[in-house]
């Protein structure tokens, strides 16, 4: 490839080319896209006050029925000043009803967090990293797996699995992080998530699973079943492969970023010594009822803290109120501070928070990931109770405090009326006879891009309008001060 790398260091910048206008012939400024601080360039040299890239696009070809790859002759502001090296990049992708979050450092570790239940996580990954999947899988520095619901991993079981490069894997690791409960099939009942121990009257699980490789299959419900085979796959040919149960404290795992001056928490899940061996309490239904296996599930996530400078950023998973209570008490004893700039909210926006603990962390921006797709999944996220809770316990110093929704950023067109077409196993589409009156597509991807170097912040989503986007920026200082700058320019 032509060109020398760089990275855009200025907000927003728009990439395009000029095309000969169909009546008069004459060159026509064409948007091909719009790129964000810290997104990489190969600029090829300078003319008339632009910068000259070696761009390529990757396009639907209807008629073949694949994507092809297009070069074009592209352009770009002069004014949009470039810089030597990243910044950090997180983006909180609209998964449908679940998690999924995609972290990459300065130098280009990624890290995969969740991946919602569907195949949103997986198309959205295969886009923004077409070009390099040409020529390979993408490695992973780590997948993190908050927890064993379906919407949090079942979109990385696709992910995984998922076709690459000569029908290869899409991705690799050797790091696969996850809180150690595996769920049984129903009819395990009351030792659903492994086997249990009474303590007084507090009930515990004390089967943690470390490898889940090595559990046996009846021990495992469907979609661990499916992820499982997915960890088989990541493992074979891989040298060091390993699965890590974490916890509490447990911030040595991602020692791979420390080189970055990156610095990750580890503030859940919170286990106990139970018969000398790590445990989880049971957890009950809101409001002290019986116990749940799933507020059980959702309270022990694994919840992750970032630091780059003076930027922090908090990842919720699926606490709840007991949770969040828990781990309030933890890090008041051990004097740990939650104030973090950035907080993806936990459990989509629940009603089961905690607003003690929304007030000891105070963001400046949240990121709720909900989106509900059918009646069976239809949980009412976000609860109106927690974004009010959301506008009050913000950053006090901050006038007006930054709160996305996921589904309320991704964009579609009105078809009308449509047939539903489905895949049969062999990939062939099928009709299904259904009628849909008012159907719908999607035109962008909803995505939350955080952009950081440690001092300044750029927040950016796209729009339904391919030419616009909705951007703040802002500078946190050491002592945790907030400066709104102006509207970020597009060049």
């Amino acid at each position: 490839m032509a060109g020398t790398e760089a990275f855009i260091d200025s907000d927003l910048a728009s990439v395009f080319e000029m095309i000969p206008d169909e009546k008069t012939g004459k060159p026509k400024r064409t948007l091909l896209t719009t790129l964000f601080w810290g997104d990489s360039v190969r600029v090829t040299g300078k003319r008339d006050g632009f910068h000259v890239l070696d761009f390529t696009t990757r396009e639907y070809d209807a008629e073949k029925k694949y994507y092809v790859w297009r070069k074009h002759e592209a352009l770009m502001s002069g004014k949009v000043k470039l810089r030597d090296s990243s910044v950090l990049k997180v983006r909180f992708v609209d998964v449908g009803q679940g998690d999924g979050a995609i972290i990459e450092s300065p130098d280009g570790q990624i890290v995969v967090l969740d991946g919602g239940e569907e195949d949103n996580l997986y198309n959205y990954f295969t886009a923004a990293w077409a070009y390099r999947l040409r020529t390979g899988p993408v490695e992973l520095a780590a997948i993190v797996v908050s927890h064993g619901d379906a919407d949090h991993f079942s979109g990385l079981t696709r992910l995984v699995m998922g076709r690459g490069p000569k029908n290869g894997p899409s991705v690799a690791t050797k790091r696969v992080f996850h809180n150690g409960l595996a769920k049984r099939p129903t009819s395990a009942g009351t030792q659903m998530l492994g086997k249990t121990a009474k303590v007084g009257s507090a009930t515990y699980i004390v089967g943690l699973e470390d490898d889940l490789l090595s559990v046996d299959d009846k021990d495992l419900n469907r979609p661990f079943l499916e992820w499982k085979a997915a960890l088989q796959r990541l493992k074979k040919g891989t040298t060091g492969f390993k699965m890590r149960r974490l916890e509490y404290g447990d911030g040595d795992a991602f020692d791979f970023l420390a080189d970055e001056d990156i610095e990750v928490d580890v503030l859940g899940p919170i286990t106990e010594v139970v018969k000398g061996k790590p445990a989880l309490p049971m957890l009950r239904e809101p409001g002290g009822g019986s116990l749940s296996i799933s507020h059980t599930i959702n309270g022990h996530s694994v919840v992750l803290r970032l630091t780059y400078g003076n930027v922090r950023l908090l990842f919720g998973a699926d606490l709840n109120e007991e949770s969040e209570q828990r781990l309030l008490a933890r890090t008041r004893v051990d004097g740990v501070s939650l104030t973090s700039e950035v907080l993806k909210v936990p459990h989509h926006g629940s009603a089961d928070f905690s607003p003690a603990v929304l007030d000891a962390i105070r963001p400046v921006v949240s990121v709720i990931s909900s989106g509900d797709e059918s009646g069976a999944k239809e949980y009412i996220h976000p609860r109106a109770g927690l974004v009010g809770a959301l506008g009050k316990y913000s950053r006090a110093t901050v006038e007006r405090p930054l709160l996305y929704v996921t589904e309320m950023v991704a964009f579609f067109r009105r078809i009308g009326r449509a047939s539903v077409h489905g895949f049969s196993k062999t990939g062939e589409e099928l009709p299904t006879g259904e009628r849909v009156a008012n159907a719908y597509a999607k035109s962008s991807f909803g995505i939350v891009h955080i952009r950081t170097d440690g001092e300044r912040v750029l927040v950016a989503t796209p729009s339904g309008k391919f030419d616009q986007k909705e951007a703040y920026a802002f500078r946190v200082g050491s002592n945790g001060s907030i400066e709104f700058e102006e509207t970020p320019e597009v060049l």
